[in-house]
């Protein structure tokens, strides 16, 4: 008996003629939807954007009229801001896969995987194996390669395990988008412990440099991800050369780990503090990262959409 087939999304018995983009099958509801005019990413991206930096705004606001605030009372805010920008941004990025949503639990799998993998085994790599803190800080020269050498390399390494083990074999895993769509989740993952850690690593921070640092992070970290998953899913579906996915895989750990020696190193007097110059520097790669998911998302859409 031939297996039956049904509507990728809404799981509706279909009869011929199909209705198939890729290699997903639409009844004609679900497919007329996939096929209406697209608001566009450019778009979607800029809303998203303005819509985070009014959150930062909104939220500074607030914390400057709350005025000094307990130690508790900052780890709450800190645990908070750790957590929120990281969902908002995985929702923007969720909602750009219009061909057919993700099955939540699978983001989760990836999420968790990534963040757990930075916990258990990343951070102890930085931390405890190569003791980064105790020398990267010499000169500049040795605190950037320190940055883009390990600590972006260790960043990718957890998205890249969580993607390659969490979904990539997996059926879910079935166009170019996804590719881009759980790297920005495994991204999301880093970026979370990563901000946790810096809150609790300094009993709480401060609300208006927290928040930028928190949203900036999770932009950051999921664009990067997102990079390595569209050279993943390119490797898988277009069969690129052997060599393909570890050069995404370089790319972005250079690109992440110049991101963290900016947010966390640089600033006008060489290697001292000056965080919101530090934020500042890192804002922009993060916004020009968020550029290039958008061209890269309309690129997978398009060239998904023009196998139909």
């Amino acid at each position: 008996m031939a297996e039956e087939i049904r509507c990728c999304i809404c799981d509706e018995p279909l009869t011929p003629p199909y209705n198939v983009l890729g290699s997903r099958t639409y009844c004609a509801r679900h497919f007329a939807s996939v096929n209406k005019p697209h608001p566009g990413f450019w778009r979607a991206g800029i809303v998203q954007l303005v819509g985070m930096t009014v959150f930062t705004a909104v939220v500074a606001g607030l914390g400057n009229a709350l005025g000094e605030v307990t130690t508790t009372g900052r780890l709450g805010l800190g645990i908070f801001l750790a957590i929120v920008p990281a969902l908002l941004w995985m929702t923007y990025f969720y909602q750009q896969d219009r061909l057919e949503p993700e099955p939540k639990e699978r983001l989760a799998l990836v999420f968790f995987i990534a963040l757990a993998l930075f916990e258990i085994l990343g951070r102890r790599v930085i931390d405890d194996v190569f003791r980064v803190s105790e020398w990267a800080a010499y000169d500049t020269t040795t605190s950037l390669l320190a940055h883009m050498l390990i600590n972006g390399v260790v960043y990718q390494v957890c998205m890249y395990l969580a993607v390659r083990f969490g979904v990539y074999a997996s059926p879910e895993f079935d166009e170019r988008m996804d590719g881009i769509v759980y790297g920005t989740v495994a991204g999301l993952g880093v970026a979370t412990m990563l901000n946790l850690r810096y809150i609790l690593d300094n009993n709480g921070v401060a609300v208006a440099p927290g928040v930028i640092q928190t949203v900036t992070m999770a932009l950051a970290q999921a664009s990067f991800g997102g990079l390595m998953g569209w050279f993943m899913a390119e490797a898988k579906f277009i069969h690129k050369r052997t060599l393909w996915v570890p050069i995404g895989f370089g790319i972005s750990a250079l690109l992440n780990g110049f991101f963290t020696w900016l947010t966390r190193e640089v600033s006008s007097s060489g290697l001292s503090v000056d965080p919101f110059r530090q934020l500042g520097l890192g804002t922009l790669v993060a916004v020009a990262m968020l550029g290039l998911m958008v061209i890269l998302m309309r690129h997978s859409a398009k060239a998904t959409l023009s196998r139909s």
